[in-house]
């Protein structure tokens, strides 16, 4: 067994619903964000050899959309490309799928992330396959069936959450408190620089959907033919005809030259001027709730990506590793208790690993609404003031397929700027999972 560093970080900043970057699929995303990680690692790009992307609201983003990602980002067809979808996770299920898969010796070099654009997500006819006989169709929103609706205990994730939250005795102000501070650490993040290590702004077309004006396109990967059956010839000899070689010029969603556009350099949700009276004064989205629209995570589009490598091959070729993916811990519990769910993986992880909280020095939880990092920190020990020292979701965002990746890269980039230790991202998913990732900084 190996063991997998990474190389480089990168991600969009995250988009309000219909804002900033609602003219770009989540395809166009993913790639932003890989191109710039592989950039950022200095690693050349026909060393990629497989890419694993998280989406969840696949229903109209074409076939595989990691496969997608690649094209868009300019690497090679013989890179590999796969799909996951754990909801929330995903984004975390990609890098640890990758961390395993080097870690066997399957591949040597990964480029993993998360994506979503929720602008973007279809509403479906579901019964008009084979027609109408009588009366009435519906539309459902795919946004919320395949990202936010629980099959199990049928209703909306807030609306759980705020019986929950109930349940474990939150209280309105506790949670406002959270959301209050996470607006302002946020905030403060993002005015002191601490993002720049994550964070690469986006010049996106103001008159043309799905282009990012750049200032040279990506540089692009080799064919390159898996050295285990390179030189037997036969099936490998081929050349596609003209019409299905792909013009990476015209396919590409990236464009040079002086074309209109905005540029997006920061978190578009994050508010400078939060204040706890103004979140007292929204009303709970559900009837004797305590979730807000406040203290719970928007809507939102952006992309994470992280280029991960066998560390024995970094060294041979001079790479710096940023950091170590240590290992990976998944649990599953009652479906509707998913505020539970990132400390059981969390300790599940830390008992794997001989490690206890003393010795984790960043803890980066994601915020699907306050009262699940409220909760988390609760249950393993822990200050609040130590979780999510930059800000969370509730701040910045919530693209539910990126997040876990984008917790992943805030973790290597807060432990680089404290000068190492240890980190570790958890997560909570749809359908009662959570997910726990632990990296070093040595």
């Amino acid at each position: 067994m190996s063991s997998t560093v990474v190389l480089g970080i990168a991600r969009t900043p995250f988009g309000k619903l219909g804002g900033a970057l609602a003219s770009l699929p989540a395809t166009t995303l993913g790639a932003a964000a890989l191109v710039h990680a592989i950039d950022r690692a200095a690693v050349d790009p026909s060393d990629v050899e497989h890419v694993i992307f998280g989406q969840v609201l696949q229903a109209g983003a074409g076939q595989n959309p990691a496969r997608q990602v690649l094209f868009k980002a300019g690497l090679a067809k013989s890179v590999t490309a796969e799909t996951v979808n754990k909801v929330c996770a995903s984004g975390m299920l990609a890098v640890a799928s990758a961390m395993r898969a080097i870690n066997a010796g399957a591949v040597r070099v990964v480029g993993a992330g998360g994506m979503e654009s929720m602008s973007n997500a279809p509403y479906l006819l579901r019964d008009a396959r084979f027609g109408y006989r009588f009366g009435d169709g519906a539309l459902v929103d795919a946004m919320i069936y395949d990202g936010l609706w629980d099959q199990y205990f049928p209703m909306t994730m807030s609306s759980q959450g705020a019986i929950v939250a109930n349940e474990l005795q939150l209280s309105r102000e506790e949670q406002d408190r959270f959301a209050y501070e996470s607006h302002r650490r946020a905030h403060a993040a993002h005015e002191a620089g601490h993002f720049a290590g994550e964070i690469v702004p986006l010049r996106v077309a103001s008159k043309a959907k799905d282009r990012i004006v750049v200032e040279h396109l990506p540089r692009r990967g080799e064919l390159r033919v898996p050295v285990e059956v390179s030189g037997r010839g036969g099936v490998w000899d081929h050349t596609p005809s003209e019409r299905f070689t792909l013009d990476y010029e015209r396919y590409a969603p990236f464009t040079t030259g002086e074309l209109p556009h905005t540029v997006v350099e920061r978190d578009e949700a994050v508010r400078g001027d939060a204040s706890l009276e103004a979140l007292a004064k929204l009303k709970p989205l559900d009837r004797d709730g305590t979730i807000t629209a406040g203290n719970a995570p928007g809507v939102n589009d952006g992309a994470a990506a992280l280029v991960l490598a066998d560390a024995r091959f970094a060294k041979e070729r001079g790479h710096e590793a940023l950091a170590t993916i240590v290992d990976h811990a998944g649990v599953a519990w009652d479906s509707p208790y998913l505020a539970l769910t990132p400390a059981m993986a969390a300790q599940k992880l830390m008992e794997k690993n001989g490690v206890n909280p003393r010795d984790v020095h960043v803890w980066e939880i994601n915020e699907a609404f306050s009262a699940v990092a409220i909760t988390s920190a609760r249950n393993l020990g822990l200050d609040v003031e130590r979780v999510n020292a930059y800000g969370g979701a509730v701040a910045m965002g919530h693209p539910i397929g990126a997040s876990g990746a984008r917790l992943a890269a805030t973790v290597v980039n807060q432990l680089r700027k404290r000068g190492g230790g240890l980190g570790i991202a958890a997560i909570c998913s749809g359908g009662g999972q959570g997910d726990a990732l632990l990296i070093r900084v040595d």
